[in-house]
């Protein structure tokens, strides 16, 4: 009998599991792929373009770097992981060649901006403050238990609380706005506005919905504590986890589908596999979305009314705005039409007004397929050459589209239109990078209908992030704080946690409350 079972080979999985290992606890990880990482892998995915490694989802460690770090407690880099900065980690570009970089420095990122209007760029330093103090308080909870904080945490939170106390009226309405309302309040010129309404298009929910604006956040702890990216790809995130895994006596399976938890008298004692193979634990952490622990891995009799009712409610991309995501490998490097080749080490930000996003984002919601959408392409082998065959001239490309229809209008299928509709895309990037077109191998698209194989619906984080989704009560009362109403079942991954985003604080706080809960006994 293993100590744990944890049910799906993602990061916060793998995080839990490894922290656990660490403890001396008899692990075991169960993933469906035949590759660990989940939505954090890196693959050759490509078929006319063998040695090309492309990254299908995640690319950025976002959060990684804030102190403390699960790179820094598990020593990952002792298990091969080798991180980089990408200097600037976004930049907006409009069709006439006018652009913004964001630099991990941020006065640099300010007289950036400075160049369109002193105003805004102070408005731009007075916001980016108030947003920093707002999650040098709330940092401490983040990485703690979301419904129970430990003492020191809230003795903590609230000192930082005093410490910033001039913020926290204004982080608080922030919290409270849609990012169109935080924009036009604080920023008078048009390419201001739609560069940072590039970042907050990411969230999957429209510019105008209120409680959203927090998605905004994100970009100052980029600032403050900058970006990682894996050597290698994305992927060698889970490898230095599964290495570390394996070093401490866990192990790990895949291509092994878990079909059900098995319960008895409401408490989980194990596994059945797809396969029939049953499995015992004394404990099952299921690192997936809330709707497939919930619909597809929980029997139905141990699923209270209540929690019924919480899934069937849960906020999952309820606008119909979801991503497409395509690898693109190509012959040689594209140069860009503004000329700023360093914009090519992070996102590049192409949506040129609000107003470019609000009509992809309209048309998204009606199953239409926006002609000219937003997109948020990057290149990942300009900053590591790792991902492209040695001695290539070639390069990949990371085309991000955050604005597209989740389900197609008409009874349209995503995969009768996603090749010609990432020809229209390529198209469309080409005015910024001349000749780019003309240099593509070979494509391969990630719909949201193959995202959804991957979690209920496609959403990358699980469960929309709106207030009544976040923090204590994410993804939904009964199954906050990583626990389920049965007993020994644990819920980790991006939908479990106060936020969510790819840094394993999830996962590790999950394996926190189950090693807790197993005591003394190894």
């Amino acid at each position: 009998m293993y100590d744990v079972i944890v049910i799906g080979g993602g990061h916060n999985g793998l995080t839990c599991a490894a922290y656990l290992a660490r403890e001396g606890r008899k692990v075991l990880v169960l993933e469906s792929r035949p590759i660990l990482g989940g939505m954090c892998t890196t693959e050759e995915t490509v078929a006319e373009a063998p040695g090309y490694r492309m990254n299908p989802c995640a690319v950025d460690m976002a959060l990684t770097n804030i102190p403390r770090s699960v790179v820094d407690e598990l020593g990952l880099k002792n298990h091969g992981l080798r991180l980089l900065p990408p200097d600037p980690w976004a930049g907006y570009v409009n069709p006439d060649g006018a652009s913004i970089a964001l630099w991990r420095d941020r006065r640099r990122t300010t007289a950036e901006i400075a160049r369109f209007s002193r105003r805004d760029a102070e408005a731009f330093e007075k916001l980016c403050q108030v947003m920093l103090d707002a999650w040098w308080m709330l940092t401490p909870y983040f990485q703690d238990h979301p419904t129970r904080p430990q003492p020191k945490t809230i003795g903590e939170v609230l000192w930082r609380a005093a410490k910033g106390a001039r913020s926290l009226r204004p982080a608080l309405r922030l919290t409270m706005c849609s990012p169109e309302q935080i924009l036009h309040e604080w920023f008078e010129r048009e390419e201001v506005k739609a560069c940072l309404a590039n970042l907050a298009a990411w969230s999957m929910l429209p510019l105008k919905e209120s409680g959203s604006g927090s998605i905004l956040y994100m970009m100052v702890t980029y600032f403050q504590w900058g970006v990682s990216r894996p050597v290698g790809g994305s992927g060698a995130f889970p490898a230095a986890l599964s290495s570390f895994i394996t070093a401490h006596g866990g192990e790990i399976r895949t291509g092994a589908r878990v079909g059900r938890v098995v319960t008895r008298d409401g408490v989980a004692t194990g596994v059945v596999l797809d396969s029939g193979e049953e499995l015992s634990a004394r404990h099952v952490v299921a690192a997936v979305d809330p709707a497939t622990l919930v619909q597809k891995l929980m029997d139905p009799a141990d699923v209270p009314a209540e929690l019924s009712r919480e899934i069937r409610g849960l906020g999952n991309l309820r606008w119909n705005i979801s991503v497409i995501k395509g690898d693109v490998a190509l012959s040689r490097h594209p140069r860009l039409a503004c000329g700023r080749e360093e914009l090519w080490n992070g996102y590049l930000l192409l949506s040129p007004t609000m107003d470019y996003i609000y009509q992809a984002q309209l048309a998204s919601m009606g199953g239409e397929l926006p002609d000219e959408v937003p997109m948020a392409p990057m290149m990942p082998s300009f900053v590591d050459r790792t991902q492209v065959p040695a001695g290539s001239d070639g390069e990949t490309l990371y085309v991000y589209l955050p604005s597209v229809p989740n389900h197609l209008s008409d009874g349209r299928d995503w995969d009768d239109v996603k090749d010609k509709y990432m020809e229209h895309i390529l198209d469309v990037f080409d005015s910024y990078a001349p000749g780019l077109a003309d240099s593509v191998i070979g494509t391969y698209v990630k719909t949201p209908k193959t995202l959804g194989g991957q979690a209920t619906g496609g959403n990358l984080i699980h469960a929309d992030m709106t207030l009544s989704q976040f923090g204590p009560w994410r993804p939904t009362p009964s199954l906050a704080a990583y626990r389920t109403p049965v007993r020994q079942l644990w819920h980790t991954a991006a939908g479990a946690h106060p936020m969510g985003a790819l840094n394993g604080w999830s996962g590790r706080t999950t394996a926190r409350l189950v090693d807790k809960v197993l005591g003394s006994a190894k």
